[in-house]
């Protein structure tokens, strides 16, 4: 495999270690409740090791991803770039535990889960009348995820009442862009014409 296509399978594989982490921190954490702790809670604890470095690695790829991909496709390169600024917030997630002052962890958390569904949206759009089959999951992924997490939002400053834990929006909105995230990465690897990409002769001789 090429350095290109390796790079392509960081959309992948990034966030798909970051969730198997998470669900192996909560599996050897009997104390972890879906109905009361938030997935931040786990960046606390002995083995925090493992939510922590699951996000800052998972957020790393994601950033080297989308800033591939930003360079790669032919079209509104700029939204790749705030998909990598994502990225870099959810690597920040990590670094910042939930004790960390002045609020960076919440406030790198909610640039991450804001950023990735409005950019979804936007990606979406951005590909109606060209693959409309792609346009409509992408628009309904990022809908969808964000109104999961604004939900979640809402938890966080008791608006409305709950019976299950900051995390099961968390996971759900995680769960739906990673698999976003994989579509675009399996896509441009296949070269399935799902996406327009730099015409490398032409980039070449410019």
């Amino acid at each position: 495999m090429d350095r290109s296509r390796s790079i392509l399978l960081f959309g992948l594989i990034g966030p798909l270690l970051t969730l198997v982490l998470i669900f192996i921190d909560i599996a050897i954490s009997p104390w972890y409740s879906w109905s009361s702790n938030a997935l931040s809670d786990l960046g606390v604890h002995p083995y925090s090791y493992l939510f922590n470095g699951g996000v800052i690695i998972g957020g790393l790829a994601e950033m080297i991803f989308f800033v591939y991909v930003g360079r790669k496709v032919n079209y509104f390169r700029g939204i790749y770039l705030v998909l990598a600024v994502g990225g870099v917030s959810l690597a920040l997630v990590g670094v910042f535990n939930e004790n960390s002052p002045d609020d960076l962890h919440l406030i790198f958390a909610l640039l991450y889960f804001v950023l990735f569904p409005i950019s979804a949206i936007i990606v979406g759009a951005r590909t109606a009348g060209k693959h409309n089959g792609f346009s409509i999951y992408s628009i309904l992924s990022g809908i969808i995820a964000l109104a999961v997490i604004l939900y979640g939002i809402m938890f966080i400053f008791r608006v409305v009442t709950h019976t299950v834990g900051l995390g099961v929006p968390e996971i759900i909105e995680a769960m739906i862009l990673a698999l976003w995230s994989a579509v675009i990465s399996i896509s441009l690897a296949k070269d399935n014409g799902l996406f327009e990409v730099v015409d490398k002769t032409n980039s070449t001789k410019s």
